[in-house]
């Protein structure tokens, strides 16, 4: 399945030669250091598994809940998607994405958020979405924002990376907001 961004972009569902791409993009510590369950380094096994789970999910269920945003040439540089959404089972779903540093600033990822959030509702069958985001991540939360999503509250001390233990911000959206 492929769901078209907006010129030159477009999501899709991970194919098995990602892996550099993933190697690549997800070893950056601004991405890392704002998704707390990811590995750092991001290794070449981390990758592997990361792909067969995704297309597994894909082959035993039918539908893609985890898309990966490409550029013009295929090239994967973002995702965004409901990682762990067990399709038919629940009403509801955490929506999270990330992006390469290059192509930060350009409204890629809010388009590409605003595309995934309309097929989740529409073939997901979705009638909420949460997000959350760390105190410091104000980019994620003008993405959020620029979607429509509501300030839900603020976790206090939540969330523990790496680099410390951080304020939560919770973010809701409803279908037809």
């Amino acid at each position: 399945m492929e769901l078209r961004v907006r010129e030159g972009f477009h999501l899709t569902s991970v194919q098995r030669n990602d892996k550099a791409a993933y190697l690549e993009h997800l070893n950056d510590k601004s991405i890392s250091d704002t998704i707390p369950v990811l590995p750092y380094p991001y290794t070449e096994s981390a990758a592997d598994w990361w792909i067969q789970r995704r297309l597994r999910f894909l082959n035993e269920n039918g539908k893609e809940i985890s898309f990966v945003l490409r550029n013009s040439q295929g090239y994967l540089i973002g995702s965004v998607g409901v990682d762990d959404f067990k399709i038919g089972e629940t009403h509801r779903a955490e929506i999270g994405y990330w992006l390469a540093k290059a192509y930060r600033g350009q409204g890629v990822i809010t388009d590409a958020l605003s595309c995934f959030i309309q097929y989740a509702f529409n073939e997901l069958e979705l009638i909420r979405l949460t997000a959350h985001t760390l105190d410091f991540n104000t980019a994620s939360a003008r993405i959020l924002e620029k979607n429509r999503f509501k300030l839900e509250g603020c976790l206090r001390q939540h969330t523990k990376t790496r680099n410390g233990v951080f304020d939560t911000f919770a973010w809701g959206l409803l279908k037809g907001e």
